[in-house]
């Protein structure tokens, strides 16, 4: 299956929730990430569903009731996720879906984004992502990185596990020396440097 990021949690403060939104809303236009807004109404009751398409896959009907911001940070991982019940918790639209047969309770459960495809410049951009989170929106956050590099925040970490999980592979061993060798130009440097912009920016 590859690298993995498992996530979890709830706002500290919900009232914070639109302010969030906005600052991921901008991060996702600074790094270019393409965005899903949600809008759902937290008043009503929840009532989507997986049903089969006409093509007989599970297709999303229905409303889930949240609000939040879907961001796609690379073609060859799944989108992060960071959409709000009515009680704070983070969740997404088909973790809602699923629910349905619980009467839509509404628990912290973990959000995963396979990042072995993407590379390791993904998997650690989202995991600084998650960390600047922590420290201004989710004080509870739990996050589980299969690299390691949440707990140690040393690149090689990733770089080495990512090239295990590819040893097989000569070519993808050494994509991802090349990418080691990178400096500012990508992708870490660019949200690591963005998101310290940030923190400078509420401290004036």
């Amino acid at each position: 299956m590859g690298l993995s990021i498992h996530y979890r949690g709830t706002l500290t403060d919900k009232r914070q929730s639109a302010a969030l939104l906005c600052e991921l809303e901008d991060i996702g236009k600074s790094m270019r990430w393409p965005t899903q807004v949600l809008d759902g109404h937290w008043d009503r009751r929840p009532d989507a569903r997986l049903e089969r398409n006409s093509a007989g896959l599970p297709a999303l009907v229905g409303d889930s009731g949240l609000k939040g911001i879907i961001l796609k940070v690379h073609q060859d991982c799944a989108p992060l996720y960071f959409c709000f019940s009515a009680s704070g918790v983070l969740t997404s639209p088909i973790q809602v879906a699923v629910s349905a047969v619980d009467n839509y309770a509404v628990t912290p459960n973990w959000i995963t984004v396979h990042t072995q495809s993407a590379g390791p410049e993904t998997h650690a951009a989202i995991v600084s992502l998650l960390r600047y989170l922590q420290e201004k929106y989710f004080h509870d956050l739990e996050v589980e990185d299969e690299s390691g590099y949440w707990e140690s925040r040393d690149y090689q970490d990733v770089l080495s596990e990512m090239t295990r999980e590819r040893s097989g592979n000569e070519e993808l061993a050494r994509k991802a020396a090349r990418l080691k060798r990178r400096e500012q130009k990508d992708i870490v440097a660019r949200i690591d440097l963005l998101l310290r912009k940030m923190r400078d920016w509420e401290e004036d």
